[in-house]
C-alpha cells in the first residue's frame, strides 16, 4: 500500500465518522425525517459513501468511531453539516443539541468554548448561509484568522 492509498484510506475513515455523526444527529430524536433523508443523502454522495454503508451507519451509526484530527477550518466545516442536520426538519429537539454538544467536544473544539460556539450555531438564521460564511462566523467567535 503507498502513501496515496493510505491517505485515502484516512480520508474516507474521516468521512464515515462525519457521517456516521451526523446520523447520530438525525436519530436522536428517535424519528428520522423525509428531510433527513434528502441531506443524509447528499452528504453521502459529497463524502463517496456507498450505498452499504449508508444502510450499516444508518441502522448502527455507534459503530463507528468519532474522529477528532481535523485541523480547525475542517472541525467547523464538519459542524456547518451538523447543524444543517439539525435544522433539516424546522425543529429543532433539545436531544439534537445535546448530541450536537457532545460531537462538538468529540471534534476537538475548545472545551471551554464547545457551549459557546453550540448556541451561536443553534441561535444563526441558517437560510442561504455558505460554509465560508459560516467558518468565518465561528473562527469570529472563537477570535481566530483563517489562512
Amino acid at each position: 500500500m503507498g502513501i496515496y492509498d493510505l491517505y485515502i484510506g484516512i480520508g474516507q475513515q474521516r468521512n464515515l465518522s462525519h457521517f456516521a455523526n451526523i446520523v447520530r444527529i438525525a436519530k436522536s430524536d428517535d424519528q428520522i425525517s423525509p428531510e433527513e433523508i434528502e441531506f443524509l443523502a447528499k452528504v453521502s454522495k459529497k463524502y463517496n459513501i456507498s450505498n452499504e454503508q449508508f444502510r450499516d451507519i444508518i441502522k448502527f451509526p455507534e459503530k463507528v468511531p468519532t474522529i477528532a484530527h481535523l485541523d480547525c477550518v475542517e472541525r467547523i466545516e464538519r459542524l456547518y453539516d451538523l447543524l444543517i442536520m439539525v435544522k433539516a426538519d424546522h425543529h429543532v429537539e433539545d436531544q439534537e443539541v445535546f448530541m450536537l454538544r457532545r460531537i462538538v467536544t468529540g471534534l476537538a473544539f475548545p472545551l471551554n468554548r464547545v457551549d459557546m460556539v453550540v448556541d451561536h450555531s443553534i441561535a444563526m438564521e441558517m437560510d442561504g448561509v455558505t460554509v465560508d460564511s459560516f467558518t468565518d462566523s465561528i473562527l469570529k467567535l472563537l477570535k481566530m484568522k483563517q489562512f
